[in-house]
C-alpha cells in the first residue's frame, strides 16, 4: 500500500493561516451581527467557511430552560412542525438533559431512545459533531449547534471548532442578556410609577376631537347629462361613434336595425300606388257610369290612409337614425357590447355630457354611514394619478339607500369639485374621502366595533 503522500510545509502553513484568517473573520461578523436571527444565520451559515457539513442545526435556550430552534442552515426560513424539526427537537432535549456531555463532541446517537434512533438514520448524517454555547462568565446554558456530514471528523477541526464556540458563545450571551426596547421602556415607569400617568394620559387621548371621516368608492360623473334613449323596440345595428368622442348637435350616434322598417315601407308605397290605381280607375268611369261617382270620395280615403302609411313609415327610419340632440362627450361602454342587442323604447344606451359640467359621484356602503353635513369637505383620490389628491364640497347625500346590480346597499353622495381645480376626464374611478361631524377619538375609533357587537347581540 503506498503511504499517504502528507503536503508540503508551505502549504500546511497557508492552510493554516487561511483557517485562522476565516476564524477571526467570522468571530467578528459575530460580533457585528445586528439581531439574534442575524446571528443564527452566521452561526448555521458562516461557519462552512471554516469546516465543511452537510447541515447545521442551532438552537438557544430560553429562560425557563426550554430548547427553541432557531436557525437551520441552507433556509433563511423553516417550519418548526416539519418532521425533521420535530426530531431534532426531540433529540436535542433528549441529548442536552446528558450532565456528563463536554463542550464539543460527536454525536452518538446510541444516547437516544430507540425510536429516535431508527428515525436519525432518516435525518440525520452519518457523523455528526455536538457543539454547546455556554456562557463565557457563569458557564450557563445558552443554546448549542448541531454540524452533521457523512464523513468522519478531524482533530484539527474540532480544534478550530472550539475556537470558534468561544466567539459564538460571546456573541449569544450579549444578545441573550440585552432586554428588549419595550421592555426597558415598561421596567422604568414601573420603578417611577409611570404605569398610571401613562394609562391617565392614554385614557385623555379618548376624548381628543377628531374629524370624522370615511373611504367610499368614487366616480368622475357628468351635472345633468342628456340621455339618448332608444326611439323604438329594436336592434342596434351599427354605432358611428367611439365611446368619449365629441359630438355636436345632429351628429349620427347610431341606428337600430331596419330590415322590417323597409319592409313596412316598401308595403306602404304598394298599398298606395294601389289606392291611386283605383282612385283613377273609378274617376274614368264616374263619366260613364254615374253610380261610380258615389265611390270616389271611398277611394280618396283610402289614398289619404295608405298615404299616411308611406309617411309613418319614412318617420320610423328617419326615428331609426338617432342623432345628438346637443353639443358635448358621448358617454357609454363598449359599442361592440351593444351591436346585435335587443333594445327597448326608452332605454338608455348612452348620454352626452358636458366635459366642463362634471362631479364627483360617490358610492357609499350602507355599513359606512354616519351623519354628513352639507358642504363638508371631500378629497379624491384617482385611481390613476393617487398622489394629487382633488378637493370638492359635499352637495348632496341620499336619504334612503339604493341596491346596486351587484346586490350591494349604498347611499348616492354628490359633491362639487373645487373652484380652480383642473377638472379630470369622464368616468375616472377613484376613491373618496368625506369628512364629517367633530367627534372623539374613542367614538371614531370604536364607534364601528360597537355597531357590529350590537348587531351579534341582536342575532
Amino acid at each position: 500500500m503506498t503511504p499517504q503522500t502528507q503536503p508540503p510545509p508551505s502549504e500546511r502553513l497557508a492552510r493554516q493561516v487561511q483557517g485562522l484568517t476565516t476564524l477571526l473573520t467570522l468571530q467578528e461578523e459575530a460580533r457585528q451581527a445586528q439581531s439574534l436571527a442575524e446571528l443564527a444565520f452566521i452561526i448555521v451559515n458562516g461557519t462552512l467557511r471554516l469546516v465543511s457539513y452537510a447541515q447545521a442545526v442551532f438552537w438557544r435556550v430560553t429562560p425557563g430552560k426550554k430548547n427553541i430552534l432557531t436557525a437551520v442552515s441552507g433556509a433563511p426560513r423553516f417550519d418548526p412542525n416539519a418532521p425533521q424539526m420535530v426530531w431534532y427537537r426531540k433529540a436535542i432535549d433528549v441529548l442536552t438533559q446528558a450532565a456528563d456531555m463536554d463542550p464539543i463532541q460527536e454525536v452518538a446517537l446510541e444516547r437516544l431512545p430507540p425510536a429516535l434512533r431508527q428515525e436519525g438514520e432518516d435525518w440525520s448524517h452519518a457523523h455528526g459533531v455536538w457543539l454547546r454555547v455556554k456562557h463565557p462568565r457563569s458557564g450557563a446554558n445558552l443554546g448549542g449547534l448541531w454540524l452533521s456530514r457523512d464523513r468522519p471528523w478531524e482533530e484539527g477541526e474540532r480544534v478550530l471548532l472550539e475556537h470558534l464556540l468561544n466567539g459564538y458563545a460571546e456573541s449569544v450571551a450579549l444578545w441573550q442578556q440585552r432586554p428588549l426596547p419595550g421592555a426597558m421602556i415598561l421596567r422604568k415607569l414601573r420603578r417611577g410609577g409611570g404605569i398610571l400617568i401613562l394609562l391617565a394620559a392614554l385614557f385623555a387621548t379618548l376624548f381628543i376631537p377628531v374629524r370624522q371621516s370615511v373611504l367610499a368608492p368614487a366616480r368622475v360623473a357628468a351635472v345633468d347629462p342628456s340621455m339618448v334613449t332608444a326611439p323604438m323596440d329594436g336592434m342596434v345595428a351599427r354605432f358611428f361613434i367611439q365611446p368619449h368622442a365629441q359630438v355636436k348637435v345632429g351628429d349620427l350616434l347610431f341606428t337600430l336595425d331596419t330590415t322590417e322598417l323597409n319592409h313596412r315601407y316598401h308595403l306602404a308605397l304598394e298599398e298606395l300606388a294601389l289606392a291611386q290605381t283605383q282612385l283613377r280607375k273609378v274617376g274614368q268611369l264616374a263619366f260613364s257610369e254615374k253610380e261610380r261617382v258615389a265611390e270616389i270620395a271611398t277611394n280618396k280615403n283610402l289614398v289619404r290612409e295608405a298615404s299616411a302609411k308611406v309617411d309613418y313609415a319614412v318617420e320610423l327610419l328617419e326615428r331609426a337614425q338617432v342623432k345628438a340632440a346637443v353639443d358635448g362627450v358621448a358617454v357609454f361602454s363598449d359599442p361592440y357590447a351593444w351591436l346585435g342587442r335587443p333594445v327597448r323604447l326608452g332605454e338608455r344606451v348612452l348620454e352626452i355630457a358636458s366635459p366642463q359640467r362634471v362631479e364627483i359621484a360617490i358610492d357609499l356602503p350602507a355599513a359606512e354611514a354616519m351623519p354628513f353635513v352639507l358642504e363638508s369637505e371631500v378629497v379624491l383620490y384617482l385611481d390613476g394619478d393617487p398622489l394629487n389628491p382633488l378637493s370638492g364640497r359635499l352637495r348632496f347625500a341620499a336619504y334612503e339607500a339604493t341596491l346596486t346590480p351587484e346586490g350591494k346597499l349604498i347611499y348616492l353622495l354628490k359633491a362639487d369639485f373645487a373652484p380652480h381645480t383642473t377638472l379630470p376626464r369622464l368616468g375616472l374611478k377613484g376613491t373618496a374621502k368625506v369628512y364629517g361631524r367633530e367627534v372623539t377619538l374613542f367614538h371614531a375609533l370604536f364607534h364601528r366595533p360597537i355597531a357590529a357587537l350590537r348587531r351579534l347581540v341582536i342575532l
